[in-house]
């Protein structure tokens, strides 16, 4: 039994590996097609190109891993069925369930996987190939103009909220900001209002700047106008250049305590909920897909040419992608709640899966 479970996982690890290698290459070279025209204008360097394309390969496994999954699936136990090793393997008295549970398990490992790098590696590697793409595939002239933020909206602790006209990236000076500071009862505390910020020394030092506070009453005291004041904020510059990051490139964690920002500001957080709980949900695709590519693949004839297979896993995934981008939407326009519109997809390809399952172990 040993040796068959090792025969079987070897089997399927080929496919994997495979799988893997192509679809990112496919990736690298549709992307690397769409970018020629810049590559070849600006020169770029050799070690920059394999950094970029280095860079943006856990981004590009983490969205189709569960199509190497599928395919990889269905390619082997269609390779087993068609040497009828798969009637070898009742034959000798091997609950074929016992095989299928392997599958499953190491779809819940690639889930894990994917979820792991999802958090630790695809957040500052994607950006790190938005950075290489941003300084070495556009004019010099482009890259100047990137070098100062404009109109950036930050959600920071303690309530404040950040309107800032412009930031210098390479200065770390913010021009013509206004913070706004809400209090526990989402009313404004205080507000400062500056030509401009400058990080200094590890601190902000705000010139030509004006700090209004209220009282819990509603009532303002005397604005204090200040030529250069150090006023202690959380706020780091980093944060600042973060501001206009998508929650999508985000870690969990990241974009956990981003939420946090928003609903202290007393502002809704009904999109970002949604990719957060996706976050999760998203990652186990690799797990759950399992359930359909198995009795798709068992129930079918032996001769069926492989092409079919891989017919019935790229519309398994499409179908599974399509679904849950219709249930994200949902929820994003509130129709579903967060919770509900991220595990929806989950929920339904699950039941429909263990239902096909059943009917295989029948």
């Amino acid at each position: 039994m040993k040796i068959i479970k090792q025969y079987v996982l070897g089997e399927f690890l080929k496919p994997v590996i495979w799988f893997s290698i192509l679809f990112i290459a496919l990736s690298w070279t549709i992307d690397l097609f769409d970018h020629l025209d810049e590559i070849a204008k600006a020169k770029v360097p050799l070690f920059v190109l394999c950094d970029y394309y280095f860079s943006l390969t856990p981004f590009i496994f983490v969205n189709i891993s569960p199509i190497i999954i599928i395919l990889a699936t269905i390619f082997t136990l269609s390779s087993l069925n068609r040497h009828n090793e798969i009637m070898a393997i009742k034959a000798i008295g091997i609950n074929l369930w016992s095989i299928i549970w392997m599958f499953l398990i190491f779809g819940l490992l690639v889930s894990a996987l994917s979820f792991s790098i999802n958090e630790v590696v695809k957040p500052a590697s994607y950006l790190h190939s938005l950075t290489l793409k941003e300084e070495y595939f556009k004019p010099a002239a482009n890259r100047e103009k990137n070098e100062v933020m404009n109109n950036l909206t930050l959600y920071g602790t303690h309530g404040r909220i950040f309107v800032i006209n412009s930031y210098d990236i390479k200065r770390q000076q913010m021009n013509n900001v206004i913070i706004s500071e809400n209090n526990e009862h989402n009313q404004i505390a205080q507000q400062i209002v500056a030509k401009k910020a400058q990080w200094l020394e590890g601190y902000w030092v705000f010139y030509d700047c004006i700090v209004t506070t209220y009282n819990a009453d509603g009532s303002v005291n005397a604005p204090e106008h200040s030529d250069e004041k150090v006023i202690l904020i959380d706020e780091t510059p980093i944060d600042i250049q973060r501001a206009n990051i998508q929650p999508d490139l985000m870690s969990y964690w990241q974009l956990k305590k981003y939420i946090r920002r928003l609903s202290g500001s007393g502002l809704g957080a009904n999109k970002e909920l949604v990719i957060l709980y996706n976050k999760i949900a998203f990652p186990l695709a690799n797990f759950i897909i399992i359930f359909f590519a198995v009795p798709f693949t068992l129930t079918r004839a032996r001769n069926e040419s492989i092409f079919m297979g891989i017919t019935i896993s790229i519309l398994i995934s499409f179908s599974y992608w399509g679904v849950n981008a219709v249930s994200l939407s949902l929820g994003k326009i509130e129709v579903l709640s967060p919770l509900l519109s991220a595990w929806l997809t989950n929920i339904i390809f699950l039941f429909i899966g263990i239902g096909l399952i059943e009917s295989v172990k029948k």
